[in-house]
């Protein structure tokens, strides 16, 4: 398996050019630095790569505005949290006592995150700033990491971009909470798109969906067989009945184009990039992230057949 095309970008952006990238942004000027522009995608803090999210003029107000050191660095460790790196090191090492320099490199490498050939010296200067954001405590003579769990009780930039996480094998449960947590978030018409979208979800659906916000459940998905079995429709059929009697309509359509890969999970004001329903109860290695670029799951919705069989 090849490195994550996003996983050494973090390596590649200094906090200043990040924070330039936030002044340009908040300014009018859409050119950046190409790893900083991916970065600030990453993290939530860009909106479609020419202007600054809810997160990010929180961020622009703290660094050139109220010109607070010590919120700016705060929320830039808030957002940075959110990037397949940090995700890594959060679930593997958690509270856990501090490891080398070299030993985090190896778990990012061992994850594909970072390429083989990456170093410790590559890492060095970017663990320097993550300390200095207070994601990491990183020391120098020691050459060691550590990270520093969030803390929930923080203010945060962007409620919703900090619901991004990672599934893992070695946290079961939390990958099972996360997936809940965005759910009970969702309001009015609901859309989940999955080419390959399972049953399994709806018994998560029906508990975490609130009947008081949400009015409406898409379900998008391929025509595979495996997807469209008896079972699933059967499971489907009472799903949809139940849901009803809350007031929530339910209709499961199936687009056969295929001209769409990842999944979505959107509703009329937010939307998330979420690993596929049987990847995540299986805990295998995947991302939840919330994104400020909608799909255009309309215009699937209104091409798609509604699923009779």
């Amino acid at each position: 398996m090849d490195p994550s095309e996003d996983g050494e970008v973090l390596f590649g952006v200094e906090q200043e050019g990040l924070l330039t990238g936030i002044k340009r942004l908040g300014t009018g000027d859409s050119v950046l630095d190409e790893k900083v522009a991916q970065v600030l995608a990453l993290t939530g803090l860009s909106q479609d790569g020419v202007r600054l999210s809810p997160s990010g003029l929180d961020l622009y107000r703290a660094a050139f505005v109220v010109r607070d050191d010590g919120a700016t660095d705060r929320l830039v460790g808030q957002a940075l949290r959110a990037i397949l790196p940090l995700q890594v090191l959060a679930q593997e090492l958690g509270n856990a006592p501090a490891i080398t320099e070299d030993g985090a490199v190896s778990l990012l490498a061992l994850h594909r995150v970072v390429s083989p050939d990456f170093t410790a010296d590559d890492a060095r200067p970017t663990f320097r700033w993550l300390n200095d954001v207070g994601v990491i405590v990183y020391s120098r003579k020691l050459k060691t990491v550590r990270f520093i769990p969030d803390d929930p009780g923080a203010a945060k930039a962007g409620e919703v971009a900090n619901l991004s996480a990672m599934v893992s094998p070695r946290t079961p449960y939390s990958n099972v909470a996360r997936l809940r947590k965005v759910l009970r978030i969702q309001s009015g018409v609901v859309t989940w798109a999955d080419q390959h979208f399972g049953a399994r979800a709806f018994e998560e659906l029906v508990d975490e969906l609130d009947p008081t916000k949400v009015t409406e459940l898409r379900i998008i998905s391929g025509g595979a067989e495996s997807v469209l079995s008896a079972k699933s429709y059967r499971d489907y059929e009472r799903f949809r009945e139940e849901m009803a009697t809350r007031g929530i309509v339910v209709e499961w359509r199936v687009d056969a184009t295929r001209e769409w890969h990842d999944r979505w999970l959107v509703d009329a004001s937010k939307a998330f990039n979420v690993p596929p329903v049987n990847s995540l109860f299986a805990n295998q290695y995947s991302e939840i992230l919330a994104t400020d670029q909608r799909p255009p799951v309309d215009e699937w919705w209104d091409r798609s057949t509604p699923r009779t069989a």
